[in-house]
C-alpha cells in the first residue's frame, strides 16, 4: 500500500508475497541427507541470503533453496507456491518476476514514495514533527518514517537488499520447481550474490537493509514484538549465534562457481 504524506491518500498495489503459505513435509532434513549442492561455502553464503525466510517457512538453512528437490512433494509444494505467492507458473513468468525483482522490485516503489513526498527538504526531526498531527494513525507514522530512514541510510539502495534476498529465494525455488537447471539457478545466484557485496558492507549492513524492506512490504513495525518483522529481525540473532551458522563466513568472500 503506498501512502502519500501530504494528501494521505492511498494507492493500492499488488502484493507479491516472498514467501509460500505452503510447507514441506520434509523440512526437518538431517545433515546426512544434505544434498552435494549445499556443501561448498559459496552455496552456503547463498543460503544465507535468504536464509531467515527459509527458517521461517520451517526449511532447512543448509538445503540450497530450503527443500530437498529429488523429493516429488516439494516440487509440488514449490510450484503451488509460487503460483500463490508469485503468480509464477511456468518459465516465462519465472523469467518476469525475477526480472522485475532484480531491475524494479519494492525499492523503486519506496524510492517514488521518498520523491513524492518531498522527503529530501526535511531533517528527521522536523519529519517527526509534522508526523505528530492528530490526524496520522501510528502506522502512518512508522510507515513514513520507514522510508526515511531507509534512504537516509542507504540513499538509492534503501531496501535493495530485500528485492535481491527476493530475486535469490527465486532462483533457488525456480530450481525446486523445475523451473531452471541447477546451473541456472546458481549462476543467478552468482550474479546477486556479487551484487549484494558491491552494494553492502557485511551480512548486518545487508539485514538491516532487506528488514527495512520487509517492515515496508508488510506494513508493520520491526519495534513491536507482535509483530512478523520484529520476529524475523530475532531470528537473524538466533542464526548468527548457531554453531556453524552461514553468517559466520566471510561477507567478502570469494564467491567461487564450483558446480
Amino acid at each position: 500500500m503506498k501512502k502519500k504524506i501530504i494528501a494521505l491518500s492511498l494507492v493500492f498495489i499488488l502484493a507479491l508475497t516472498g514467501c509460500s503459505k505452503a510447507t514441506s513435509k520434509n523440512s526437518n532434513t538431517s545433515s546426512s541427507e544434505t544434498k552435494k549442492e549445499s556443501v561448498s561455502d559459496t552455496a552456503r553464503w547463498f543460503n544465507a541470503v535468504y536464509g531467515v525466510i527459509s527458517t521461517r517457512n520451517g526449511a532447512d538453512i543448509n538445503l540450497f533453496g530450503g527443500y530437498d528437490a529429488t523429493d516429488k512433494s516439494n516440487v509440488k509444494m514449490m510450484k503451488e507456491g509460487l503460483v500463490e505467492s508469485w503468480e509464477v507458473s511456468n518459465r516465462k513468468s519465472a523469467d518476469e518476476k525475477l526480472k522485475w525483482a532484480l531491475t524494479e522490485g519494492h525499492n523503486k516503489e519506496l524510492l517514488a514514495e521518498y520523491k513524492d513526498n518531498d522527503f529530501k527538504s526535511l531533517s528527521r526531526n522536523e519529519l517527526v514533527s509534522a508526523l505528530s498531527d492528530k490526524s496520522y494513525k501510528e502506522e502512518d507514522r512508522v510507515y513514513f518514517l520507514g522510508i526515511y530512514d531507509a534512504v537516509d541510510k542507504y540513499g538509492d539502495n534503501a531496501i535493495r537488499a530485500w528485492d535481491l534476498s527476493r530475486a535469490m529465494q527465486l532462483s533457488a525455488w525456480y530450481y525446486i520447481a523445475g523451473y531452471y537447471t541447477y546451473e541456472e539457478a546458481m549462476d543467478s545466484c552468482l550474479k546477486i550474490a556479487q551484487e549484494l557485496q558491491k552494494t553492502y558492507s557485511s551480512w548486518d549492513d545487508m539485514m538491516d537493509s532487506y528488514f527495512y524492506g520487509f517492515q515496508y512490504w508488510n506494513g508493520d513495525d520491526m519495534s513491536d514484538p507482535d509483530s512478523e518483522s520484529y520476529a524475523r529481525k530475532q531470528t537473524y540473532e538466533m542464526l548468527k549465534k548457531q554453531k556453524n551458522s552461514p553468517y559466520s563466513l566471510d561477507w567478502n568472500m570469494k564467491l567461487q562457481k564450483d558446480w
